[in-house]
């Protein structure tokens, strides 16, 4: 009766004995006991498998339990990988979008047989440059002018006709008409040179459209025009220093700015005089030009020195040798 009394206490201290947590008395009578008793010695072995096992489904339980947790974190990654994949292939697939109106709009608006372009430049020491071309079924005048306080001044004003090789140039500052011709002269009286282009960016292909879209950011504005029009610029210029401003409805550009494009020298040396914004802005009509707007004066009224030109591959080479 003392003996299975004594194995029940020392079984009852079989797990702290393990642990490593009893006293030193309890221990010493522990480890007594054990040397005599083969059936605590079993029990002993029992309970350390069965800790063992234990331990065993524990670890089990919790790598189980840390590839959940890995999977699920994974497929947390993924889904955020994907929502910003599709925001970036919608915001994409709007800016491809636009361009591709853009460009549509126009090549239609330069379809057109009848149109008034006008641009202006900032030239500085307070003048401005205006160019105005006027188009009437194939017939082309270009007026050069500057405006500063002293008034308007006109430069030269142009005449051509499209797939011709002649072109007439009255310089009213150098008191001269100048009559071009040559098959060089011809390749700039084509249709497109003499219209002139639309976006200042070259869209010809799919592919242009593509890349356009990939590398430029859109967005839209009504400042100091009274009209929504897209703003153009290169997300990849940090400093924002060139953007187009786009007409939404004709597709043709209505302001390109080039920030700090010009620099003005004192004369004689390399010392800034200047720095400025380059600013072209265009104005646009349709349908609004005339047979007289394009009509060719007669050259020898105005009294000038009439000077022939040759502009022709053959001339040039003959000039170069």
């Amino acid at each position: 009766m003392e003996k299975k009394t004594e194995c029940e206490i020392v079984q009852d201290l079989l797990l702290g004995y393990i642990d490593g947590v009893l006293n030193k008395e309890s221990k010493k009578l522990v480890e007594k006991h054990l040397s005599e008793c083969k059936n605590c010695q079993k029990r002993l072995e029992e309970i350390k498998q069965d800790m063992k096992e234990n331990e065993t489904n524990q670890k089990k339980e919790i790598d189980y339990l840390k590839k959940i947790r890995r999977k699920s974190r994974i497929k947390s990654i993924l889904i955020a990988i994907g929502i910003v994949a599709l925001v970036f292939f919608i915001v994409y697939l709007y800016k491809f979008i636009i361009i591709s109106d853009m460009v549509s709009k126009s090549e239609k608006s330069l379809e057109s047989n009848n149109f008034y372009k006008e641009s202006s430049t900032i030239v500085g020491d307070g003048e401005t440059s205006v160019i105005k071309t006027y188009y009437k079924d194939g017939k082309w005048k270009q007026i050069w002018e500057i405006y500063s306080d002293d008034g308007k001044e006109i430069l030269s004003t142009m005449y051509a006709t499209a797939n011709t090789d002649k072109r007439i140039t009255i310089s009213d500052r150098d008191k001269k008409v100048i009559l071009e011709h040559g098959d060089l002269t011809k390749l700039s009286n084509t249709e497109s040179t003499l219209k002139g282009g639309g976006l200042s960016f070259t869209i010809n292909s799919f592919a242009a459209k593509l890349g356009t879209a990939f590398i430029m950011s859109i967005s839209t504005d009504t400042y100091d025009i009274g009209k929504e029009y897209y703003v153009i610029r290169n997300k990849f210029e940090t400093n924002n220093r060139w953007e187009e401003w786009v007409d939404k409805e004709t597709g043709m550009p209505l302001r390109t700015i080039n920030r700090g494009g010009v620099e003005e020298h004192f004369p004689g040396t390399d010392v800034v005089k200047e720095v400025r914004d380059n600013i072209q802005e265009y104005k646009y009509s349709f349908g609004t030009v005339t047979d007289e707007d394009v009509e060719v004066p007669d050259i020898n009224s105005f009294g000038y020195e009439i000077e022939n030109k040759e502009y022709s591959l053959e001339a040039l080479e003959q000039n170069n040798s």
